[in-house]
């Protein structure tokens, strides 16, 4: 026998235990595995608070918490579905009960209408299942990429969905401490998401962590103590057919011209506008992600051919409202912001953004940006965009409106959202169209049409006028 060979055999006979010395990934899983119960499927249940993500009162602030009096998610492994049952105590931000469901790479919500498609949702519920315990064992195992780092404490890592880097950390007693991964935001670009898992009990012979707190872009946005487990629970979830058959609808932009030298971009969930000025244009709104803004701009200069974009106006900073702001200042664009979010912005907007790289990672540009505090204009002596900073908003703590005083028109955002023709107004009237209201009034803005981001689309005042008219 070789020398060499002989007396590293020596030197590992020596150790308390030589095969512990240098472990392998499969050796760890499986111990893991063996430690924490081998599941085909699990059921966990009990209260804590989901956040909010993107919608932080104030940029760079924690996400708004949603407390839940009940919690139960099913996860199905080998089907590779999960569905997760949550009862708000706060009925805001999508309301009361909801019920989120994915199998493969089919994603719903169940509400009272029944299966509502969310295909768009399907690889990040996916994703969240191998955050799990046990499921983080499962598709490590199951890889045939794992690999491990001993450092102080046994990490595993693999590739998840071929795509996500995902790492394990598991401690003396063979349980997962720790799941994180890195996942892509349009406005925040890589983001790290980390599950931390403490207090494991044993429930009918597997062991579960009874606490589970994940954050996402540094902040909370789950924090649970579970009361019960059911192993090996029942979690068939067959993909309902209106699902099946679903597909993800590409992005359309649908302009009609409201003024002139102005346009209204619908077609979506989100809007924007177009203003035409004698040298350039300006964009209202940059929503959603990059596809959205590119389709935007994409019909923008359709509609106003060979003037740059010089503007692009932000109503606030939420994600689903300012997620494709990087785009604009990829196309060399100025940012009117609010103020307070101007030194946020100007770290989101050089983010990194290696998991899906967009225009402003490929080709990075710097940013510029002008801050609202009180009143900004933008004007060319024919066409003119007054920016004004609200008050008495409760969505956020910063919220601009802007105002064409020209034609007439206010763009406002999460405000007033006009349903369609004719729809009684709730009861009482929602407090962020009082501050509305009550807004227009202070700065004695002469509205003739409200252009909202949200809702069916532009709209007389005297429909607005008539939906806060009653406020009990």
């Amino acid at each position: 026998m070789n020398k060499k060979l002989l007396l590293a055999i020596a030197a590992c006979l020596a150790t308390a235990a030589c095969s512990l010395i240098n472990p392998d990934a499969q050796s760890v899983l499986q111990s893991s595995q063996k430690a924490m119960g081998n599941v085909k499927s699990i059921q966990y249940s009990g209260t804590g608070m989901n956040a909010f993500y993107g919608q932080a009162l104030t940029a760079g602030k924690e996400w708004p918490r949603r407390p839940m009096t009940s919690y139960t998610r099913t996860i199905n492994y080998d089907q590779k579905s999960a569905s997760e049952d949550m009862m708000f105590a706060n009925p805001v931000f999508g309301g009361q009960h909801q019920n989120t469901q994915v199998s493969g790479d089919k994603a719903w919500t169940v509400g009272p209408n029944g299966p509502a498609p969310q295909l768009a949702q399907a690889e990040a519920r996916q994703l969240q299942i191998w955050l799990t315990p046990h499921g983080f064992v499962k598709g490590a195992l199951d890889s045939g990429n794992a690999t491990l780092k001993t450092d102080g404490a046994k990490v595993v890592t693999f590739t998840a969905l071929g795509k996500y880097k995902v790492s394990g950390t598991i401690d003396g007693q063979d349980m997962v401490t720790k799941v994180e991964t890195t996942v892509a935001d349009p406005v925040l670009g890589d983001v790290p998401v980390v599950a931390n898992y403490s207090d494991y009990k044993d429930f009918n012979g597997v062991k579960f962590p009874t606490k589970i707190v994940q954050t996402q872009g540094e902040f909370p946005v789950w924090d649970l103590t579970i009361a019960s487990v059911q192993p090996n629970a029942p979690a068939d979830l067959p993909v309902p057919e209106v699902v099946q058959s679903a597909t993800i609808p590409p992005v359309k932009v649908e302009s009609k011209k409201l003024a002139d030298g102005v346009w209204f971009l619908g077609g979506g969930s989100h809007h924007s506008l177009v203003v035409e000025f004698k040298d350039y244009m300006a964009l209202i709104e940059a929503p959603q992600n990059e596809a959205r803004s590119m389709a935007v701009i994409e019909e923008a200069k359709k509609l106003v051919p060979n003037k740059p974009i010089k503007y692009v106006l932000s109503t606030h900073h939420h994600f689903d409202h300012s997620g494709g702001l990087r785009t604009y200042v990829a196309q060399g664009a100025t940012v009117v912001t609010h103020q307070s979010n101007v030194p946020y912005f100007e770290k989101t907007f050089q983010a990194q953004a290696t998991i899906s790289p967009d225009a402003q990672s490929t080709n990075p540009k710097p940013a510029t940006l002008q801050g609202v505090t009180d009143k900004y204009v933008l004007t060319d002596g024919t066409q003119t965009i007054e920016a004004y900073a609200t008050q008495g908003d409760i969505h956020t703590d910063e919220l601009l409106v802007f105002y064409l005083p020209k034609p007439k028109i206010l763009v406002e955002a999460d405000s007033y959202s006009p349903g369609p023709p004719n729809t009684p107004p709730p009861s009482p009237v929602p407090p962020n169209a009082v501050a509305l209201n009550d807004n227009i009034q202070r700065l004695k803005l002469n509205v003739a049409t409200i252009a909202p981001i949200h809702g069916r689309g532009p709209v007389p005042i005297s429909e607005f006028k008539k939906f806060v008219a009653k406020r009990s």
